[in-house]
């Protein structure tokens, strides 16, 4: 009696103490899908939303516009410049973990200091990078301007020599670079762009996610009690009716499975379920039941993550990032609370 309670007790600390594991399932230019798990929803969402609004980049903040001829307004421009993504590299942290992210100058050498916030740097070029475009119609047709004539300039106020160190608009596609204006004959647009670091809780601008989302881990159970009674020409109009990615007939057993890489958006959709009630009655609704994945304490513990980025950031650097953001709030945290002789650890 005593080992088997010593047991269950050394089981449950071992669950309390279950190290987070990733698992990539995908990588793309600008998309990860991977596999969080060990933990739960509330770790999830804090790392979703530091994706999304806590990992520092570069973007477009102030501009001073010379002459504008075009049909925009210079409000309008100055907001359609702010959102075209920058390569953002030299915005993040220069710890170890990032020295394979960190852009490199012609030698091959990251830069020596960090791309600091403008309200705590000593002098512009450690904290604004300067773009500059001057472009004129002399054509009878109109013309785009694009992010292809925002130059970079080579020198800060006071004649400072300027490195870029790869800061420049995202570059989708070479053939169609991002339109900023179209300019008809004669007509003319100069202006100088001075892009800073800032979080995207301050303006999505400076937000590198196009989109992040996360899914429960789904556990799929059949009612083979009920799938007994149908037969093999029902389960195959049911598979058949379903939404694929979820399920599949065996044309030799006539036995419905389970797909082997499942369609996680399908999944709780509900529609295998509704199928299944329309053909058969409402009481074949349980042909199948989806739950989620939960660990020792009921709760879900494994999550689908899908990220997509602007291309400010590679996912994988964003997703790091966002890792290094989340522990370094943390431990400013335990830092207080030991701090002084009343601290309460």
């Amino acid at each position: 009696g005593k080992r088997g309670k010593g047991t269950g007790r050394a089981g449950m600390a071992s669950s309390k103490t279950a190290v987070p594991a990733i698992e990539v399932t995908h990588i793309g230019e600008n998309t990860l899908r991977f596999l969080l798990s060990n933990t739960d929803a509330s770790v999830a969402n804090s790392l979703r939303r530091a994706m999304i609004s806590e990992v520092p980049t570069i973007a477009i903040d102030l501009v001073e516009i010379e002459e504008n001829t075009s049909v925009l307004a210079d409000e309008f421009l100055a907001h359609r410049l702010g959102l075209i993504p920058l390569v953002s590299n030299r915005a993040i942290a220069h710890d170890g973990w990032a020295k394979e992210s960190l852009p490199r100058d012609s030698e091959q050498n990251p830069p020596k200091t960090e791309f600091d916030w403008h309200h705590s740097a000593e002098k512009e070029e450690d904290c604004e990078i300067k773009f500059e475009l001057d472009v004129r119609n002399t054509l009878d047709t109109p013309i785009d301007v694009t992010t292809q004539d925002l130059k970079l300039s080579l020198t800060h106020p006071g004649d400072q020599p300027q490195a870029d160190w790869g800061v420049k608009p995202v570059e989708y596609d070479p053939d169609h670079p991002v339109v900023i204006a179209k300019l008809r004959k004669n007509q003319s647009l100069k202006f100088t762009a001075i892009a800073k670091k800032g979080l995207g809780r301050m303006h999505a601008k400076w937000s590198p996610a196009s989109g992040i989302v996360f899914t429960y881990d789904p556990v799929i159970k059949l009612n083979f009690e009920k799938l007994e009674r149908l037969s093999g020409d029902q389960r195959r109009s049911w598979v058949e009716s379903c939404p694929p990615g979820v399920l599949r007939f065996n044309e030799v057993s006539e036995n419905v499975e389970i797909v082997e890489e499942l369609n996680i958006g399908i999944v709780y959709s509900g529609e295998c379920e509704k199928v299944a009630g329309e053909l058969f009655g409402p009481t074949f609704k349980d042909l199948v039941s989806v739950k989620y994945h939960c660990g020792p304490d009921g709760q879900p513990d494994r999550f689908h993550f899908e990220v997509e980025t602007n291309g400010a950031l590679d996912p994988v650097t964003l997703v790091k990032a966002a890792l290094f953001e989340l522990h370094t709030k943390l431990e400013n945290v335990r830092k207080g609370l030991h701090k002084g002789d009343q601290g309460f650890f």
